[in-house]
């Protein structure tokens, strides 16, 4: 039994003949590497022996001549309409507008409409989409500073009414708090000032409890939009109409769906008997040239303020 300390003496005889050890095992190897290649001398001898390219010294080369493919061209066909009705078309790349009609309770769609293909969707022409015109309007005034008597018109109403202010206009449910004739600056791009003279009327609208000015240099307008829409089969006169309108011919009845003034669009729902939902299509202006073709009707003018004495004062 070997003791703490104690030296084996195969451990000692292999250090003192490591090199020898190396030596006799690298011959060891060498002496197994010849032995294989001399019994396998003759395959070695047959694969160095063998061709490893190809000889084409003799040989014909084929010219071949690589064409372009022919070029096929497939149309698409139409989409067919689903079974919601015929609005319901599926494009690739421009896909129906869906949304929902709360008056209807279902889901409607907008058909995109190809321009090129030409002709009015419906038989329907949409000449103008404008803005409504608020329902009191200044247009002039009389008189001195400090006492000043304002003109005002109404659309649809022949009158021109005077007024000074604290006056209520009760038909129309507007009260005239202030009139007031000043000088303003005019927006422009030039370094020097240049003013107006404008006269503003502070109106207080019942119906929205809130204050709404009027300038007299231009109209003022509501955020209501309507069209002006005419049927080109039967050669009507142009119709006024607001969202959410109805009117009827002989192929079925239209809804006025939506109305956008920029750019100038009406989405308009026609119901025809037999088919279970409407089909909606999307409307566009019509040229210049058309609408005056078409007898638009031309704006609306205001009159001038009467003189003094055909004036109706409000009460």
């Amino acid at each position: 039994m070997d003791r703490p300390g104690d030296v084996h003496p195969m451990s000692e005889l292999i250090k003192s003949n490591y090199d020898k050890l190396l030596v006799g095992l690298g011959a060891a190897l060498l002496a197994v590497s010849g032995g294989w290649m001399w019994l396998h001398q003759g395959d070695v001898t047959r694969l160095r022996l063998q061709p490893v390219t190809a000889d084409l010294a003799d040989a014909v080369y084929p010219a071949s001549s690589w064409g372009l493919p022919e070029a096929k061209t497939a149309a698409w066909p139409k989409p067919a309409a689903q079974s919601q009705g015929s609005g319901w078309l599926y494009e690739v790349f421009t896909p129906p507008v869906i949304y929902y009609n709360t008056l209807a309770k279902s889901f409607t769609v907008t058909l995109p409409m190809n321009l090129a293909e030409g002709g009015a969707p419906f038989g329907l022409e949409l000449l103008d989409v404008k803005f409504v015109p608020y329902r009191l309007q200044l247009v002039g005034y009389f008189g001195e500073p400090g006492d000043f008597l304002a003109a005002f018109v109404s659309p649809n109403q022949p009158e021109t009414w005077l007024a000074r202010s604290g006056r209520r206009f009760d038909q129309l449910g507007l009260t005239l708090k202030s009139f007031d004739v000043r000088k303003v600056v005019v927006a422009h791009t030039d370094a020097w000032p240049v003013h107006d003279v404008a006269a503003l009327a502070v109106l207080f609208d019942e119906k929205t409890g809130t204050e709404v000015v009027l300038d007299s240099r231009a109209r003022k307008l509501t955020d209501t939009p309507f069209a002006v829409l005419r049927l080109v089969a039967d050669g009507s006169a142009p119709r006024t109409l607001h969202e959410g309108d109805t009117f009827a011919d002989d192929t079925g009845s239209y809804r006025i769906e939506r109305i956008q003034v920029d750019p100038p669009e009406v989405v308009v729902a026609r119901q025809t008997p037999g088919l279970p939902l409407p089909e909606t299509r999307i409307l566009r202006p019509v040229g210049k040239v058309g609408a005056q073709a078409a007898g638009q009707t031309p704006p609306q003018k205001f009159p001038a303020p009467p003189k003094t004495g055909l004036a109706r004062t409000a009460n």
